[in-house]
């Protein structure tokens, strides 16, 4: 097997290769009975047993409260940003917008209520988190997007709200997060937790009393939990996949051990560019906010990106160019980046620094 790289790719993203592996394995052979896990039926006990085991796995990784529901999905999270108010927007829903994918969940629930945008960065680039912003009575929920995968935002603390509904993309099981707090928790799984094309969402049981009779079953969240997530066939190779990875996870020491090196991986990188302030100029102003999973900086011409990328590729660094929409550097650091690609980039980037900082 050739060496594997340093992949700092937004998403989809790396995945530790203990879980590839356990994956693979499990694809040709499932448990010495001569089928593939995703060979099974999605109805049959094989499939029953990782069913249940998945979801006691992110209970316990999450220590999810008895009164939520775990839901997997198709597609991507941006299918979300239509079925969550479908099924819950009842009058008005609140948007505080922190980046792109915070834009487009406000812009797609305009489709079935009033959404009040109560707060917006757009005007400085996303470069921070909105302050001084108040929800509207009587809103069905408060929409946020807890990381900012373009731009490198997060919120650091999340804001109190009764409803509190939450897109956690780009760092679901990437820190510790009081489920209790929020009423719904929702992500693609191609940053942290498998491949792209499955999403998990955490849910109070009451807010199923909300969903119209007239949502279509593949769309209802009632359905969807009537039916263990299996309304239709599910990606059951990918939700197997999950599995793995929250096998990986207990290993690791649980969601505190992994946020402990998260916070100490995206510090090298960080440490790096506060050293040049002048060379690395970091597109985030609010410093307390910085993403811990997406690290966003420009060197002082597009042309020294592109050198930048180029020379850390040849270095097994991949994937570092930034947004199309946006340009410069980003550095993605989700869970399986292990902490010597952060050191080994954090090198590069003093090096490449000295022999550049005069052009």
């Amino acid at each position: 097997m050739a060496k594997r790289i340093y992949n700092f790719s937004a998403g989809p993203a790396m995945l530790p290769e203990a879980v590839l592996r356990g994956s693979a394995e499990a694809l040709l052979d499932y448990q010495g009975k001569g089928y593939g896990i995703a060979e099974v039926s999605h109805r049959g006990k094989d499939f029953d047993a990782v069913m249940t085991e998945v979801k006691v796995r992110a209970r316990a990784l999450m220590s999810i409260p008895d009164n939520y529901e775990i839901v997997f999905t198709q597609g991507g999270a941006s299918h979300l940003f239509l079925t969550i108010p479908m099924n819950f927007l009842q009058g008005s829903a609140d948007f505080v917008v922190t980046g792109e994918w915070a834009k487009k969940a406000y812009e797609a629930a305009r489709g079935y209520g009033t959404a009040n945008l109560l707060a917006s960065s757009e005007s400085t680039g996303f470069d921070r988190i909105p302050t001084g912003w108040k929800p509207t009575p009587n809103a069905s929920y408060l929409h946020i997007c807890s990381n900012n995968t373009i731009y490198g935002t997060r919120w650091t603390t999340l804001p109190e709200h009764p409803c509190l509904f939450v897109d956690v993309s780009s760092e679901f099981m990437a820190r510790e997060m009081d489920v209790s707090k929020c009423a719904l928790i929702y992500g693609g799984a191609q940053k942290n937790l498998g491949p792209s094309g499955i999403c998990m969402t955490i849910l109070r049981k009451e807010l199923l009393a909300r969903v119209p009779k007239s949502v279509p079953k593949l769309w209802s969240f009632a359905a969807l939990v009537e039916n263990d997530s299996r309304v239709n066939t599910p990606a059951t190779f990918s939700i197997y996949i999950l599995l793995e990875t929250f096998r990986w996870m207990e290993r690791e020491g649980g969601i505190k051990k992994i946020e402990q090196r998260n916070e100490e991986k995206a510090q090298l990188i960080y440490a790096a560019m506060d050293r040049a302030p002048d060379f690395y100029k970091g597109t985030v102003t609010d410093v307390p906010n910085r993403s811990r999973m997406n690290i966003t900086y420009r060197l002082p011409t597009p042309e020294l990106d592109d050198q930048f990328c180029k020379e850390a590729e040849k270095r097994g660094m991949h994937s570092l160019k930034g947004y199309r929409a946006v340009g410069g550097i980003r550095a993605s650091v989700y869970n399986a980046m292990p902490l010597e690609g952060c050191a080994a980039l954090a090198q590069f980037m003093d090096e490449f620094r000295t022999a550049n900082a005069k052009r």
